[in-house]
């Protein structure tokens, strides 16, 4: 081979080892592994991310949890799930995270929703990535106030009425925008149930777009 399409290869190859060592700074690879070295999982928290916690799991380790893994670096995103065996019998995890620039940082929104027995909890983080590491962001200084009512497409059924909802963020692959889903209490659920309320019609599912200007994602 002549030396100059040798050393050609030789840059490219290195190329590509830089990049596969070295996550995007402002891409949510590297504001997982950030958020991974501070996390302190709560004691109901059953996420594949906190058993890797807990046992203290490197990086390798934990990421080798996921047998499924999308990490979309152009478009900032990541989805990844797996599941895993724990002391409360089988878990499957989903671990989604995409960041939203802004200047020289970015916003991450890492949501990991975990399901056991048929059961689902999930749980969204956010916080603001730069080249020093990665700081927590207050949800209401990033989201756009919501009310329960936003999410109703009519009148509210009587299983409803009084109940508070909860709220998961689910981050967008395509474009700067944020899914936000209702979640209704299990109690709530199933006496809607029961009473043949169909909740996917009931309720809709909302949508922000991400506003660097403001730092804060608006409808």
């Amino acid at each position: 081979m002549p030396r100059a399409a040798l050393s050609f290869l030789l840059l490219t190859l290195a190329g590509f080892a830089s990049a596969q060592t070295s996550p995007d700074p402002l891409g949510p690879l590297r504001g997982v592994q950030l958020f991974l070295a501070a996390f302190q999982p709560p004691a109901t928290e059953g996420s594949l991310l906190a058993t890797a916690r807990r046992e203290a799991l490197d990086w390798t380790a934990t990421q080798n949890l996921f047998a499924a893994q999308v990490t979309d670096g152009p478009n900032r995103f990541l989805d990844w799930r797996g599941s895993a065996v724990t002391g409360g019998g089988l878990v499957f995890t989903t671990l989604r995270a995409a960041t939203y620039p802004q200047g020289s940082r970015a916003l991450l929104v890492l949501n990991r929703e975990w399901c056991r027995a048929g059961t689902c909890q999930q749980r969204t983080t956010f916080g603001w990535l730069d080249a020093r590491g990665l700081k927590a962001a207050a949800e209401a200084d990033v989201i756009q106030v919501i009310r329960d009512a936003d999410f109703l497409t009519g009148a509210v059924p009587a299983c409803l009425r009084g109940v508070m909802l909860g709220v998961q963020y689910v981050p967008s692959r395509r474009g700067p925008t944020l899914a936000i889903l209702p979640v209704v209490p299990d109690a709530a659920r199933r006496a809607c149930e029961a009473a043949g309320v169909n909740l996917t019609a009931t309720l809709r599912t909302l949508r922000m777009a991400w506003v660097a200007g403001a730092g804060k994602f608006r409808w």
